[in-house]
């Protein structure tokens, strides 16, 4: 039987060749600035595509979430929401039988 620290001593270097191999994937893949390549965002590949055809032009959004910590705070606060949401029904969602 192996002990205990051989075994730890292993996860980690295992756990750390692949965060190693899979941040050299991740930026491997990365387009240059402004180029979206072959995995552009669905905004890019098929709205504006849809919207081109139909003789639109694409135009600011009425919440630009792009600049500040606008997009942060909603995730932060939609987390906070759930958060509660899960504590207070924490009885009723894991021990409680229907």
């Amino acid at each position: 039987m192996k002990s205990l620290g051989k075994i730890i001593a292993t996860g980690i270097v295992v756990v750390f060749a692949v965060l190693a191999v899979w941040g050299w994937l991740a930026l491997s893949q990365q387009a240059p600035e402004g180029a979206e390549g072959p995995w552009g965002g669905v905004d890019v590949n098929v709205i504006q595509k849809f919207a081109a055809d139909a003789g639109r032009e694409a135009r600011a959004s009425f919440i630009n979430t792009d600049q500040g910590d606008l997009l942060l705070f909603v995730f932060a606060l939609g987390g906070a929401v759930g958060g509660f949401a899960a504590g207070y029904y924490w009885r009723r969602l894991i021990t409680e039988k229907a």
